[in-house]
């Protein structure tokens, strides 16, 4: 060391934001890996379900191929866990090719009478018409498609659990109170990580703050536990029409 040095004139080292412990680097390990896990868990969900339906499609348009051919061939179904990679194609194909001619009947004239026939014979069953309306209806809600005043994708903040706090919901509803005039929104208040498990609240209207964050935002921001946030978002409350501040009448006179 030099005459007249001391040890704070050295130059410090930048510390480094790198874990140096072992329980850090495994801990780096867990973060980095969770994502992927997640993805190819979710990713190998949709997969077992398109092949396990395309299992069934493939057997019945095999069955069906035959019976046009006039072919007397005995069609077996095979597992989906012994199925082979051309039998795999097939399979995923005809579930892609089914989910596309769904599409294409549900914005169709025609195809959508067929839809609705469907949905009638659906309706008349107990317990069934239960489930199935108020599935559809939350799809529809969430997804922006159906009644364009029913369905509009609304983000918005209530005081939720608490009335300092703000959760982000869905608003999918509004409702008035016959009594009182009181309206109400219905909202669901989804959980994060996962958002197809949350709170259905009723919340009076001008307790909704209004967002304008897009579904796929809001939805972003629930598996990121917040991480994807934007940087800035525009607030506004929810002010019922009948409380709406009136303007003052225009002073017509000419002067005192």
């Amino acid at each position: 060391m030099a005459d007249g040095e001391t040890q704070s004139d050295r130059p410090r080292r930048k510390g480094s934001v790198a874990p140096r412990s072992i329980r850090g680097r495994l801990m780096a390990g867990v973060l980095l890996i969770i994502p992927l896990a997640v993805t190819a868990i979710l990713i190998n969900y949709i997969y077992g379900a398109a092949l396990r339906v395309g299992v069934w499609l493939v057997f019945w348009a095999s069955k069906a191929f035959f019976f046009v051919m006039r072919q007397d061939v005995d069609v077996q179904r095979i597992a989906p866990d012994a199925a082979g990679w051309r039998y795999i194609i097939a399979a995923i194909g005809l579930t892609l090719l089914m989910l596309y001619v769904l599409g294409w009947l549900g914005t169709n004239v025609v195809g959508r009478r067929f839809i609705d026939l469907a949905e009638s014979i659906v309706e008349k069953i107990p317990f069934v018409d239960t489930v199935y309306g108020s599935i559809k209806r939350m799809v529809h809600a969430l997804s922006g498609v159906g009644d364009p005043e029913e369905s509009k994708q609304r983000v918005v903040l209530i005081g939720f659990p608490d009335a300092h706090l703000r959760a982000i919901a869905f608003m999918t509803h509004e409702i008035v109170d016959t009594n009182s005039g009181q309206r109400y929104a219905t909202v669901y208040v989804p959980t994060t990580p996962n958002p197809t498990s949350g709170y259905m609240e009723i919340v009076p209207i001008e307790r909704i703050t209004e967002t304008d964050l897009t579904m796929e935002q809001a939805l972003s921001m629930i598996l990121s536990g917040g991480a994807t946030a934007p940087p800035e978002i525009r607030l506004s409350s929810r002010v019922p029409k009948s409380d709406e501040p009136k303007k003052p009448p225009s002073d017509t006179k000419g002067g005192d």
